[in-house]
């Protein structure tokens, strides 16, 4: 691996979050360094680890999971980190640990809350209202595999296990993967110990140590429930009382994972009135429109909170108690908020390949289809420019109504348009440098793409030339991401742009790759692990210009220094290169996070090792956004991984 050091220009006000995670680490690291001996016998997790989590968990079920640690051993749940994530799932999907099987008792003013009225109707509520069995076997009878509301399969295949398994298609298919015959013998998996070993081979069957590993506590969540990540709200509470109560304090413990990352969730500070403010809200117990003031707010909670304690049969106080805290967490709560016969499913596909869009282009010049190295070397080219470098009347009218381009998952709210959104992404001082002579390599394989929307929308992106006709770019510069996005079209690509010259022509764009988890996500959240394209030209301008090579990036990796090169919407004149050098802070399966500054229309660009400029090891996605870390304090790009070099590799030979 190459060496590498930091960045000698990069200034303290860059590094100060940065700086913030790893003093915290060398605090923690020094507070700890004498616990060593008081650890040298300790367990990754103890029966009374658990009933600090959640005091109303069964006993049973507590030591289950304490006698299991050989087999949490073989699943790789062996650092703080991924037992945290792994008992804060299991607490969301089980209630805090205090049934294995999901409970079906709902009385009738429950059903109406908690269900829509396509799935029970007011007169069918009174009906099974109280009938655990009938509840279920309406509600899942013909889901999921069970075959049909006339058997007893929802009653049998209801949520059960650590991890809820439900219908009869994933009993089958949970039992295969650990050899029980879940199937044929359901109780089975409402069992402590094969309720537990169902857990664990679903976490390795949806590679979740990783997710936790990131502290990616969404993609954690997903992975387990689903791309709508139902329980969302409730996977934080867990997680916060599992980290804070426990395993914060088990550093020194020999359970240790990546530090950046243990630093960030021990310094994270759950707002726990929010948080269930936001359940009650979901749950149809606060009315959102009577919060306007502080007064409003405190009227309306205890209002709510009274109507849920009256309906439930606890005692009605008006506060947030900790029996009404557990019972808000019950995945009643969330587990039937979205009906799923009206939200959306996601096809199913594997999210690492290619969908391809074919582009309204005729090709010129083609290409040979020949096998490419699985690691691309870069290629200076020739160099030769065009005769007259004036980019066309017709191409900068368009280039000057055209505006930098945002993924959803950036801007968050969807009533907010790219024309009206402000990002977040020059990470003050302002440290980019312009790039004056665009003839030269690297400089002259990086080009803006100019595209328009079906509305007729113009925008702009940058890309990387990464063979003779291929343009490595963002997935969102190519469709505006999820299943319900769409393909943007007339796409014009002009290397080398240097404000009113194009020094290598411009090519039109014959047909367009993304990776299918862009355009097959749910929800945007989703979508940002997945944002990468390239777009193949009508042109072999790249023999001209060269082209970069393409690596991968290694998880040792943090720390490296990290250089963006592309064309930034907001510096004048328009049209120009700019560089920013920054370094890694943290890296993610898919994603990696740095403070190089980024406005509209760097998304797409190349991002590079600082001192090897003709290798990229990434691609520029998003700014700051969000309220969880570490979205909320880095720009990041999407990460070139093995998986991935090789797709790229297809891309070039298509």
């Amino acid at each position: 691996m190459a060496c590498f050091s930091g960045r000698p220009h990069l200034t303290f006000s860059k590094r100060l979050r940065y700086n913030a995670l790893v003093v915290g680490i060398a605090l923690f690291a020094a507070i700890d360094l004498g616990r060593g001996m008081a650890f040298a016998e300790a367990k990754l997790v103890t029966f009374d680890d658990i009933k600090r989590i959640s005091p109303i968990a069964k006993d049973e079920f507590v030591r289950a999971i304490v006698d299991a640690e050989d087999d949490f051993k073989a699943a790789g749940i062996t650092t703080r980190l991924r037992i945290a994530h792994f008992l804060a799932q299991v607490m969301t999907e089980t209630g805090g640990l205090k049934r294995l099987d999901e409970n079906m008792k709902y009385n009738f003013p429950t059903l109406m809350r908690v269900f829509s009225r396509k799935t029970v109707s007011e007169a069918k509520a009174r009906e099974i209202a109280g009938k655990e069995r009938d509840v279920a076997n309406w509600v899942y009878g013909a889901r999921l595999g069970n075959k049909g509301r006339h058997t007893s399969d929802g009653w049998d295949y209801r949520g059960s296990g650590f991890m809820q398994l439900t219908g009869r298609t994933n009993f089958r298919l949970r039992g295969k993967a650990i050899n029980l015959p879940l199937e044929q013998s359901p109780e089975m998996a409402r069992q402590a110990r094969e309720g537990l070993l169902a857990a664990l081979a679903y976490w390795e069957a949806q590679k979740v140590n990783t997710a936790a590993d990131d502290h990616d506590i969404l993609r954690v969540r997903i992975l387990v429930n689903g791309p709508r990540a139902e329980g969302l709200p409730a996977s934080k509470e867990f997680f916060d009382r599992a980290w804070k109560r426990v395993f914060r304090d088990k550093r020194g413990a020999g359970f240790e994972g990546s530090d950046i990352a243990e630093a960030m969730a021990s310094n994270e500070v759950l707002d726990e009135s929010a948080l269930f403010d936001g359940i009650m809200e979901e749950s149809g117990l606060l009315d959102s429109s009577a919060t306007e003031s502080a007064g409003d707010l405190a009227r309306a909670r205890a209002d709510g909170l009274k109507r849920f304690q009256r309906e439930l049969g606890l005692t009605e106080t008006g506060e947030l108690d900790e029996a009404t805290k557990e019972e808000l967490l019950d995945p009643r709560e969330w587990r039937y908020r979205v009906d799923p016969d009206l939200a959306p499913a996601r096809p199913e596909t594997d999210l690492e390949q290619t969908v391809t869009f074919q582009l309204n282009a005729t090709p010129e010049g083609g290409t040979e289809g020949a096998t490419v190295p699985a690691e691309i070397e870069p290629k200076v080219g020739s160099g030769t420019t065009v005769e007259n470098a004036n980019i066309t009347q017709e191409d900068l009218q368009s280039l000057n109504e055209a505006k930098g381009v945002y993924a959803q998952y950036e801007i968050g709210d969807a009533s907010i348009t790219p024309e009206t959104f402000v990002p977040f992404s020059v990470i003050m001082p302002d440290t980019r440098a312009p790039v004056t002579d665009t003839t030269g390599f690297p400089a002259r394989a990086i080009v803006q793409i100019l595209f328009e929307t079906r509305s007729g929308s113009q925008h702009l992106c940058t890309g990387t030339m990464v063979s003779k006709d291929t343009v490595l770019t963002a997935g969102h510069c190519i469709h505006s991401g999820t299943s319900v996005g769409e393909p943007y079209q007339n796409f014009r690509v002009m290397p080398g742009r240097n404000v009113g010259a194009a020094p290598f022509g411009r090519c039109s764009g014959r047909a367009a790759f993304v990776l299918a988890g862009w355009t097959a996500s749910i929800t945007a959240d989703e979508s940002r692990s997945y944002d990468l394209g390239a777009i193949k030209l009508d042109c072999d301008v790249g023999n001209r210009t060269g082209w970069v090579g393409v690596r991968t990036l290694g998880d040792e990796e943090v720390g490296l220094g990290t250089r963006v090169e592309g064309y930034a919407a907001d510096r004048a004149p328009t049209g120009r290169q700019w560089i920013s050098e920054d370094k890694i802070g943290l890296l993610w399966e898919f994603k990696g996070f740095y403070q190089n500054d980024t406005f509209g229309g760097t998304s797409g660009a190349g991002v590079f090792a600082t001192g090897a400029n003709d290798v990229l090891i990434g691609v520029h996605t998003n700014g700051l956004h969000g309220d969880l870390e570490p979205w909320k304090s880095y720009n990041a790009f999407t990460r070139i991984t093995p998986d991935r070099l090789a797709l790229i590799n297809q891309w070039i030979g298509q």
